[in-house]
């Protein structure tokens, strides 16, 4: 009997930037620290952002963990999919990014989770992941927001 497979969890958002702005901005970890919710987002091994480079995000909310994820496919600016693992439990994440009618960007990512949580009920896990989901995106529609205020006030 194979690993039980857990709901997908998918969100997406609408920020006001091109899809290659967009996509710079998913790309940086930086947005993710100073919230209080992430204490460390790095790269641990190879190139950053290139397939099979490796990511260790240190999350303090909405629970104490570690994840390391690695880079499984990347399509710049259209796509990213990592391979999350923490807590007894694989996600699978897909981030894509397409131009929408108003010269911004949709973002949506779908998280795919297999296995069993080791320290917390299914409920649990699956509310974390989608904290975690909702503030990763939301973090970049801030970052997108806060950019395009700083270069029209230039």
């Amino acid at each position: 009997m194979g690993a039980p497979l857990l709901p997908v969890i998918e969100y997406s958002i609408t920020v006001p930037v091109p899809v290659d702005a967009a996509f710079r901005a998913f790309q940086n970890l930086d947005r993710l620290l100073h919230r209080g919710i992430y204490e460390e987002a790095i790269f641990t091994e190879g190139i950053p952002w290139q397939v099979g480079s490796r990511i260790r995000y240190s999350i303090l909310q909405p629970l104490q963990t570690t994840v390391a994820a690695v880079v499984t496919a990347i399509s710049p600016p259209r796509s990213v999919d990592l391979l999350n693992h923490a807590l007894g439990v694989t996600a699978e994440q897909h981030v894509s990014f397409g131009p929408d009618l108003h010269g911004g960007t949709r973002i949506r990512m779908t998280m795919t989770l297999v296995g069993r949580p080791t320290d917390l009920s299914e409920a649990e896990l699956l509310q974390a992941v989608e904290f975690v989901t909702h503030d990763a995106l939301d973090s970049i529609a801030a970052f997108c927001q806060g950019n395009s205020a700083a270069a029209s006030s230039q």
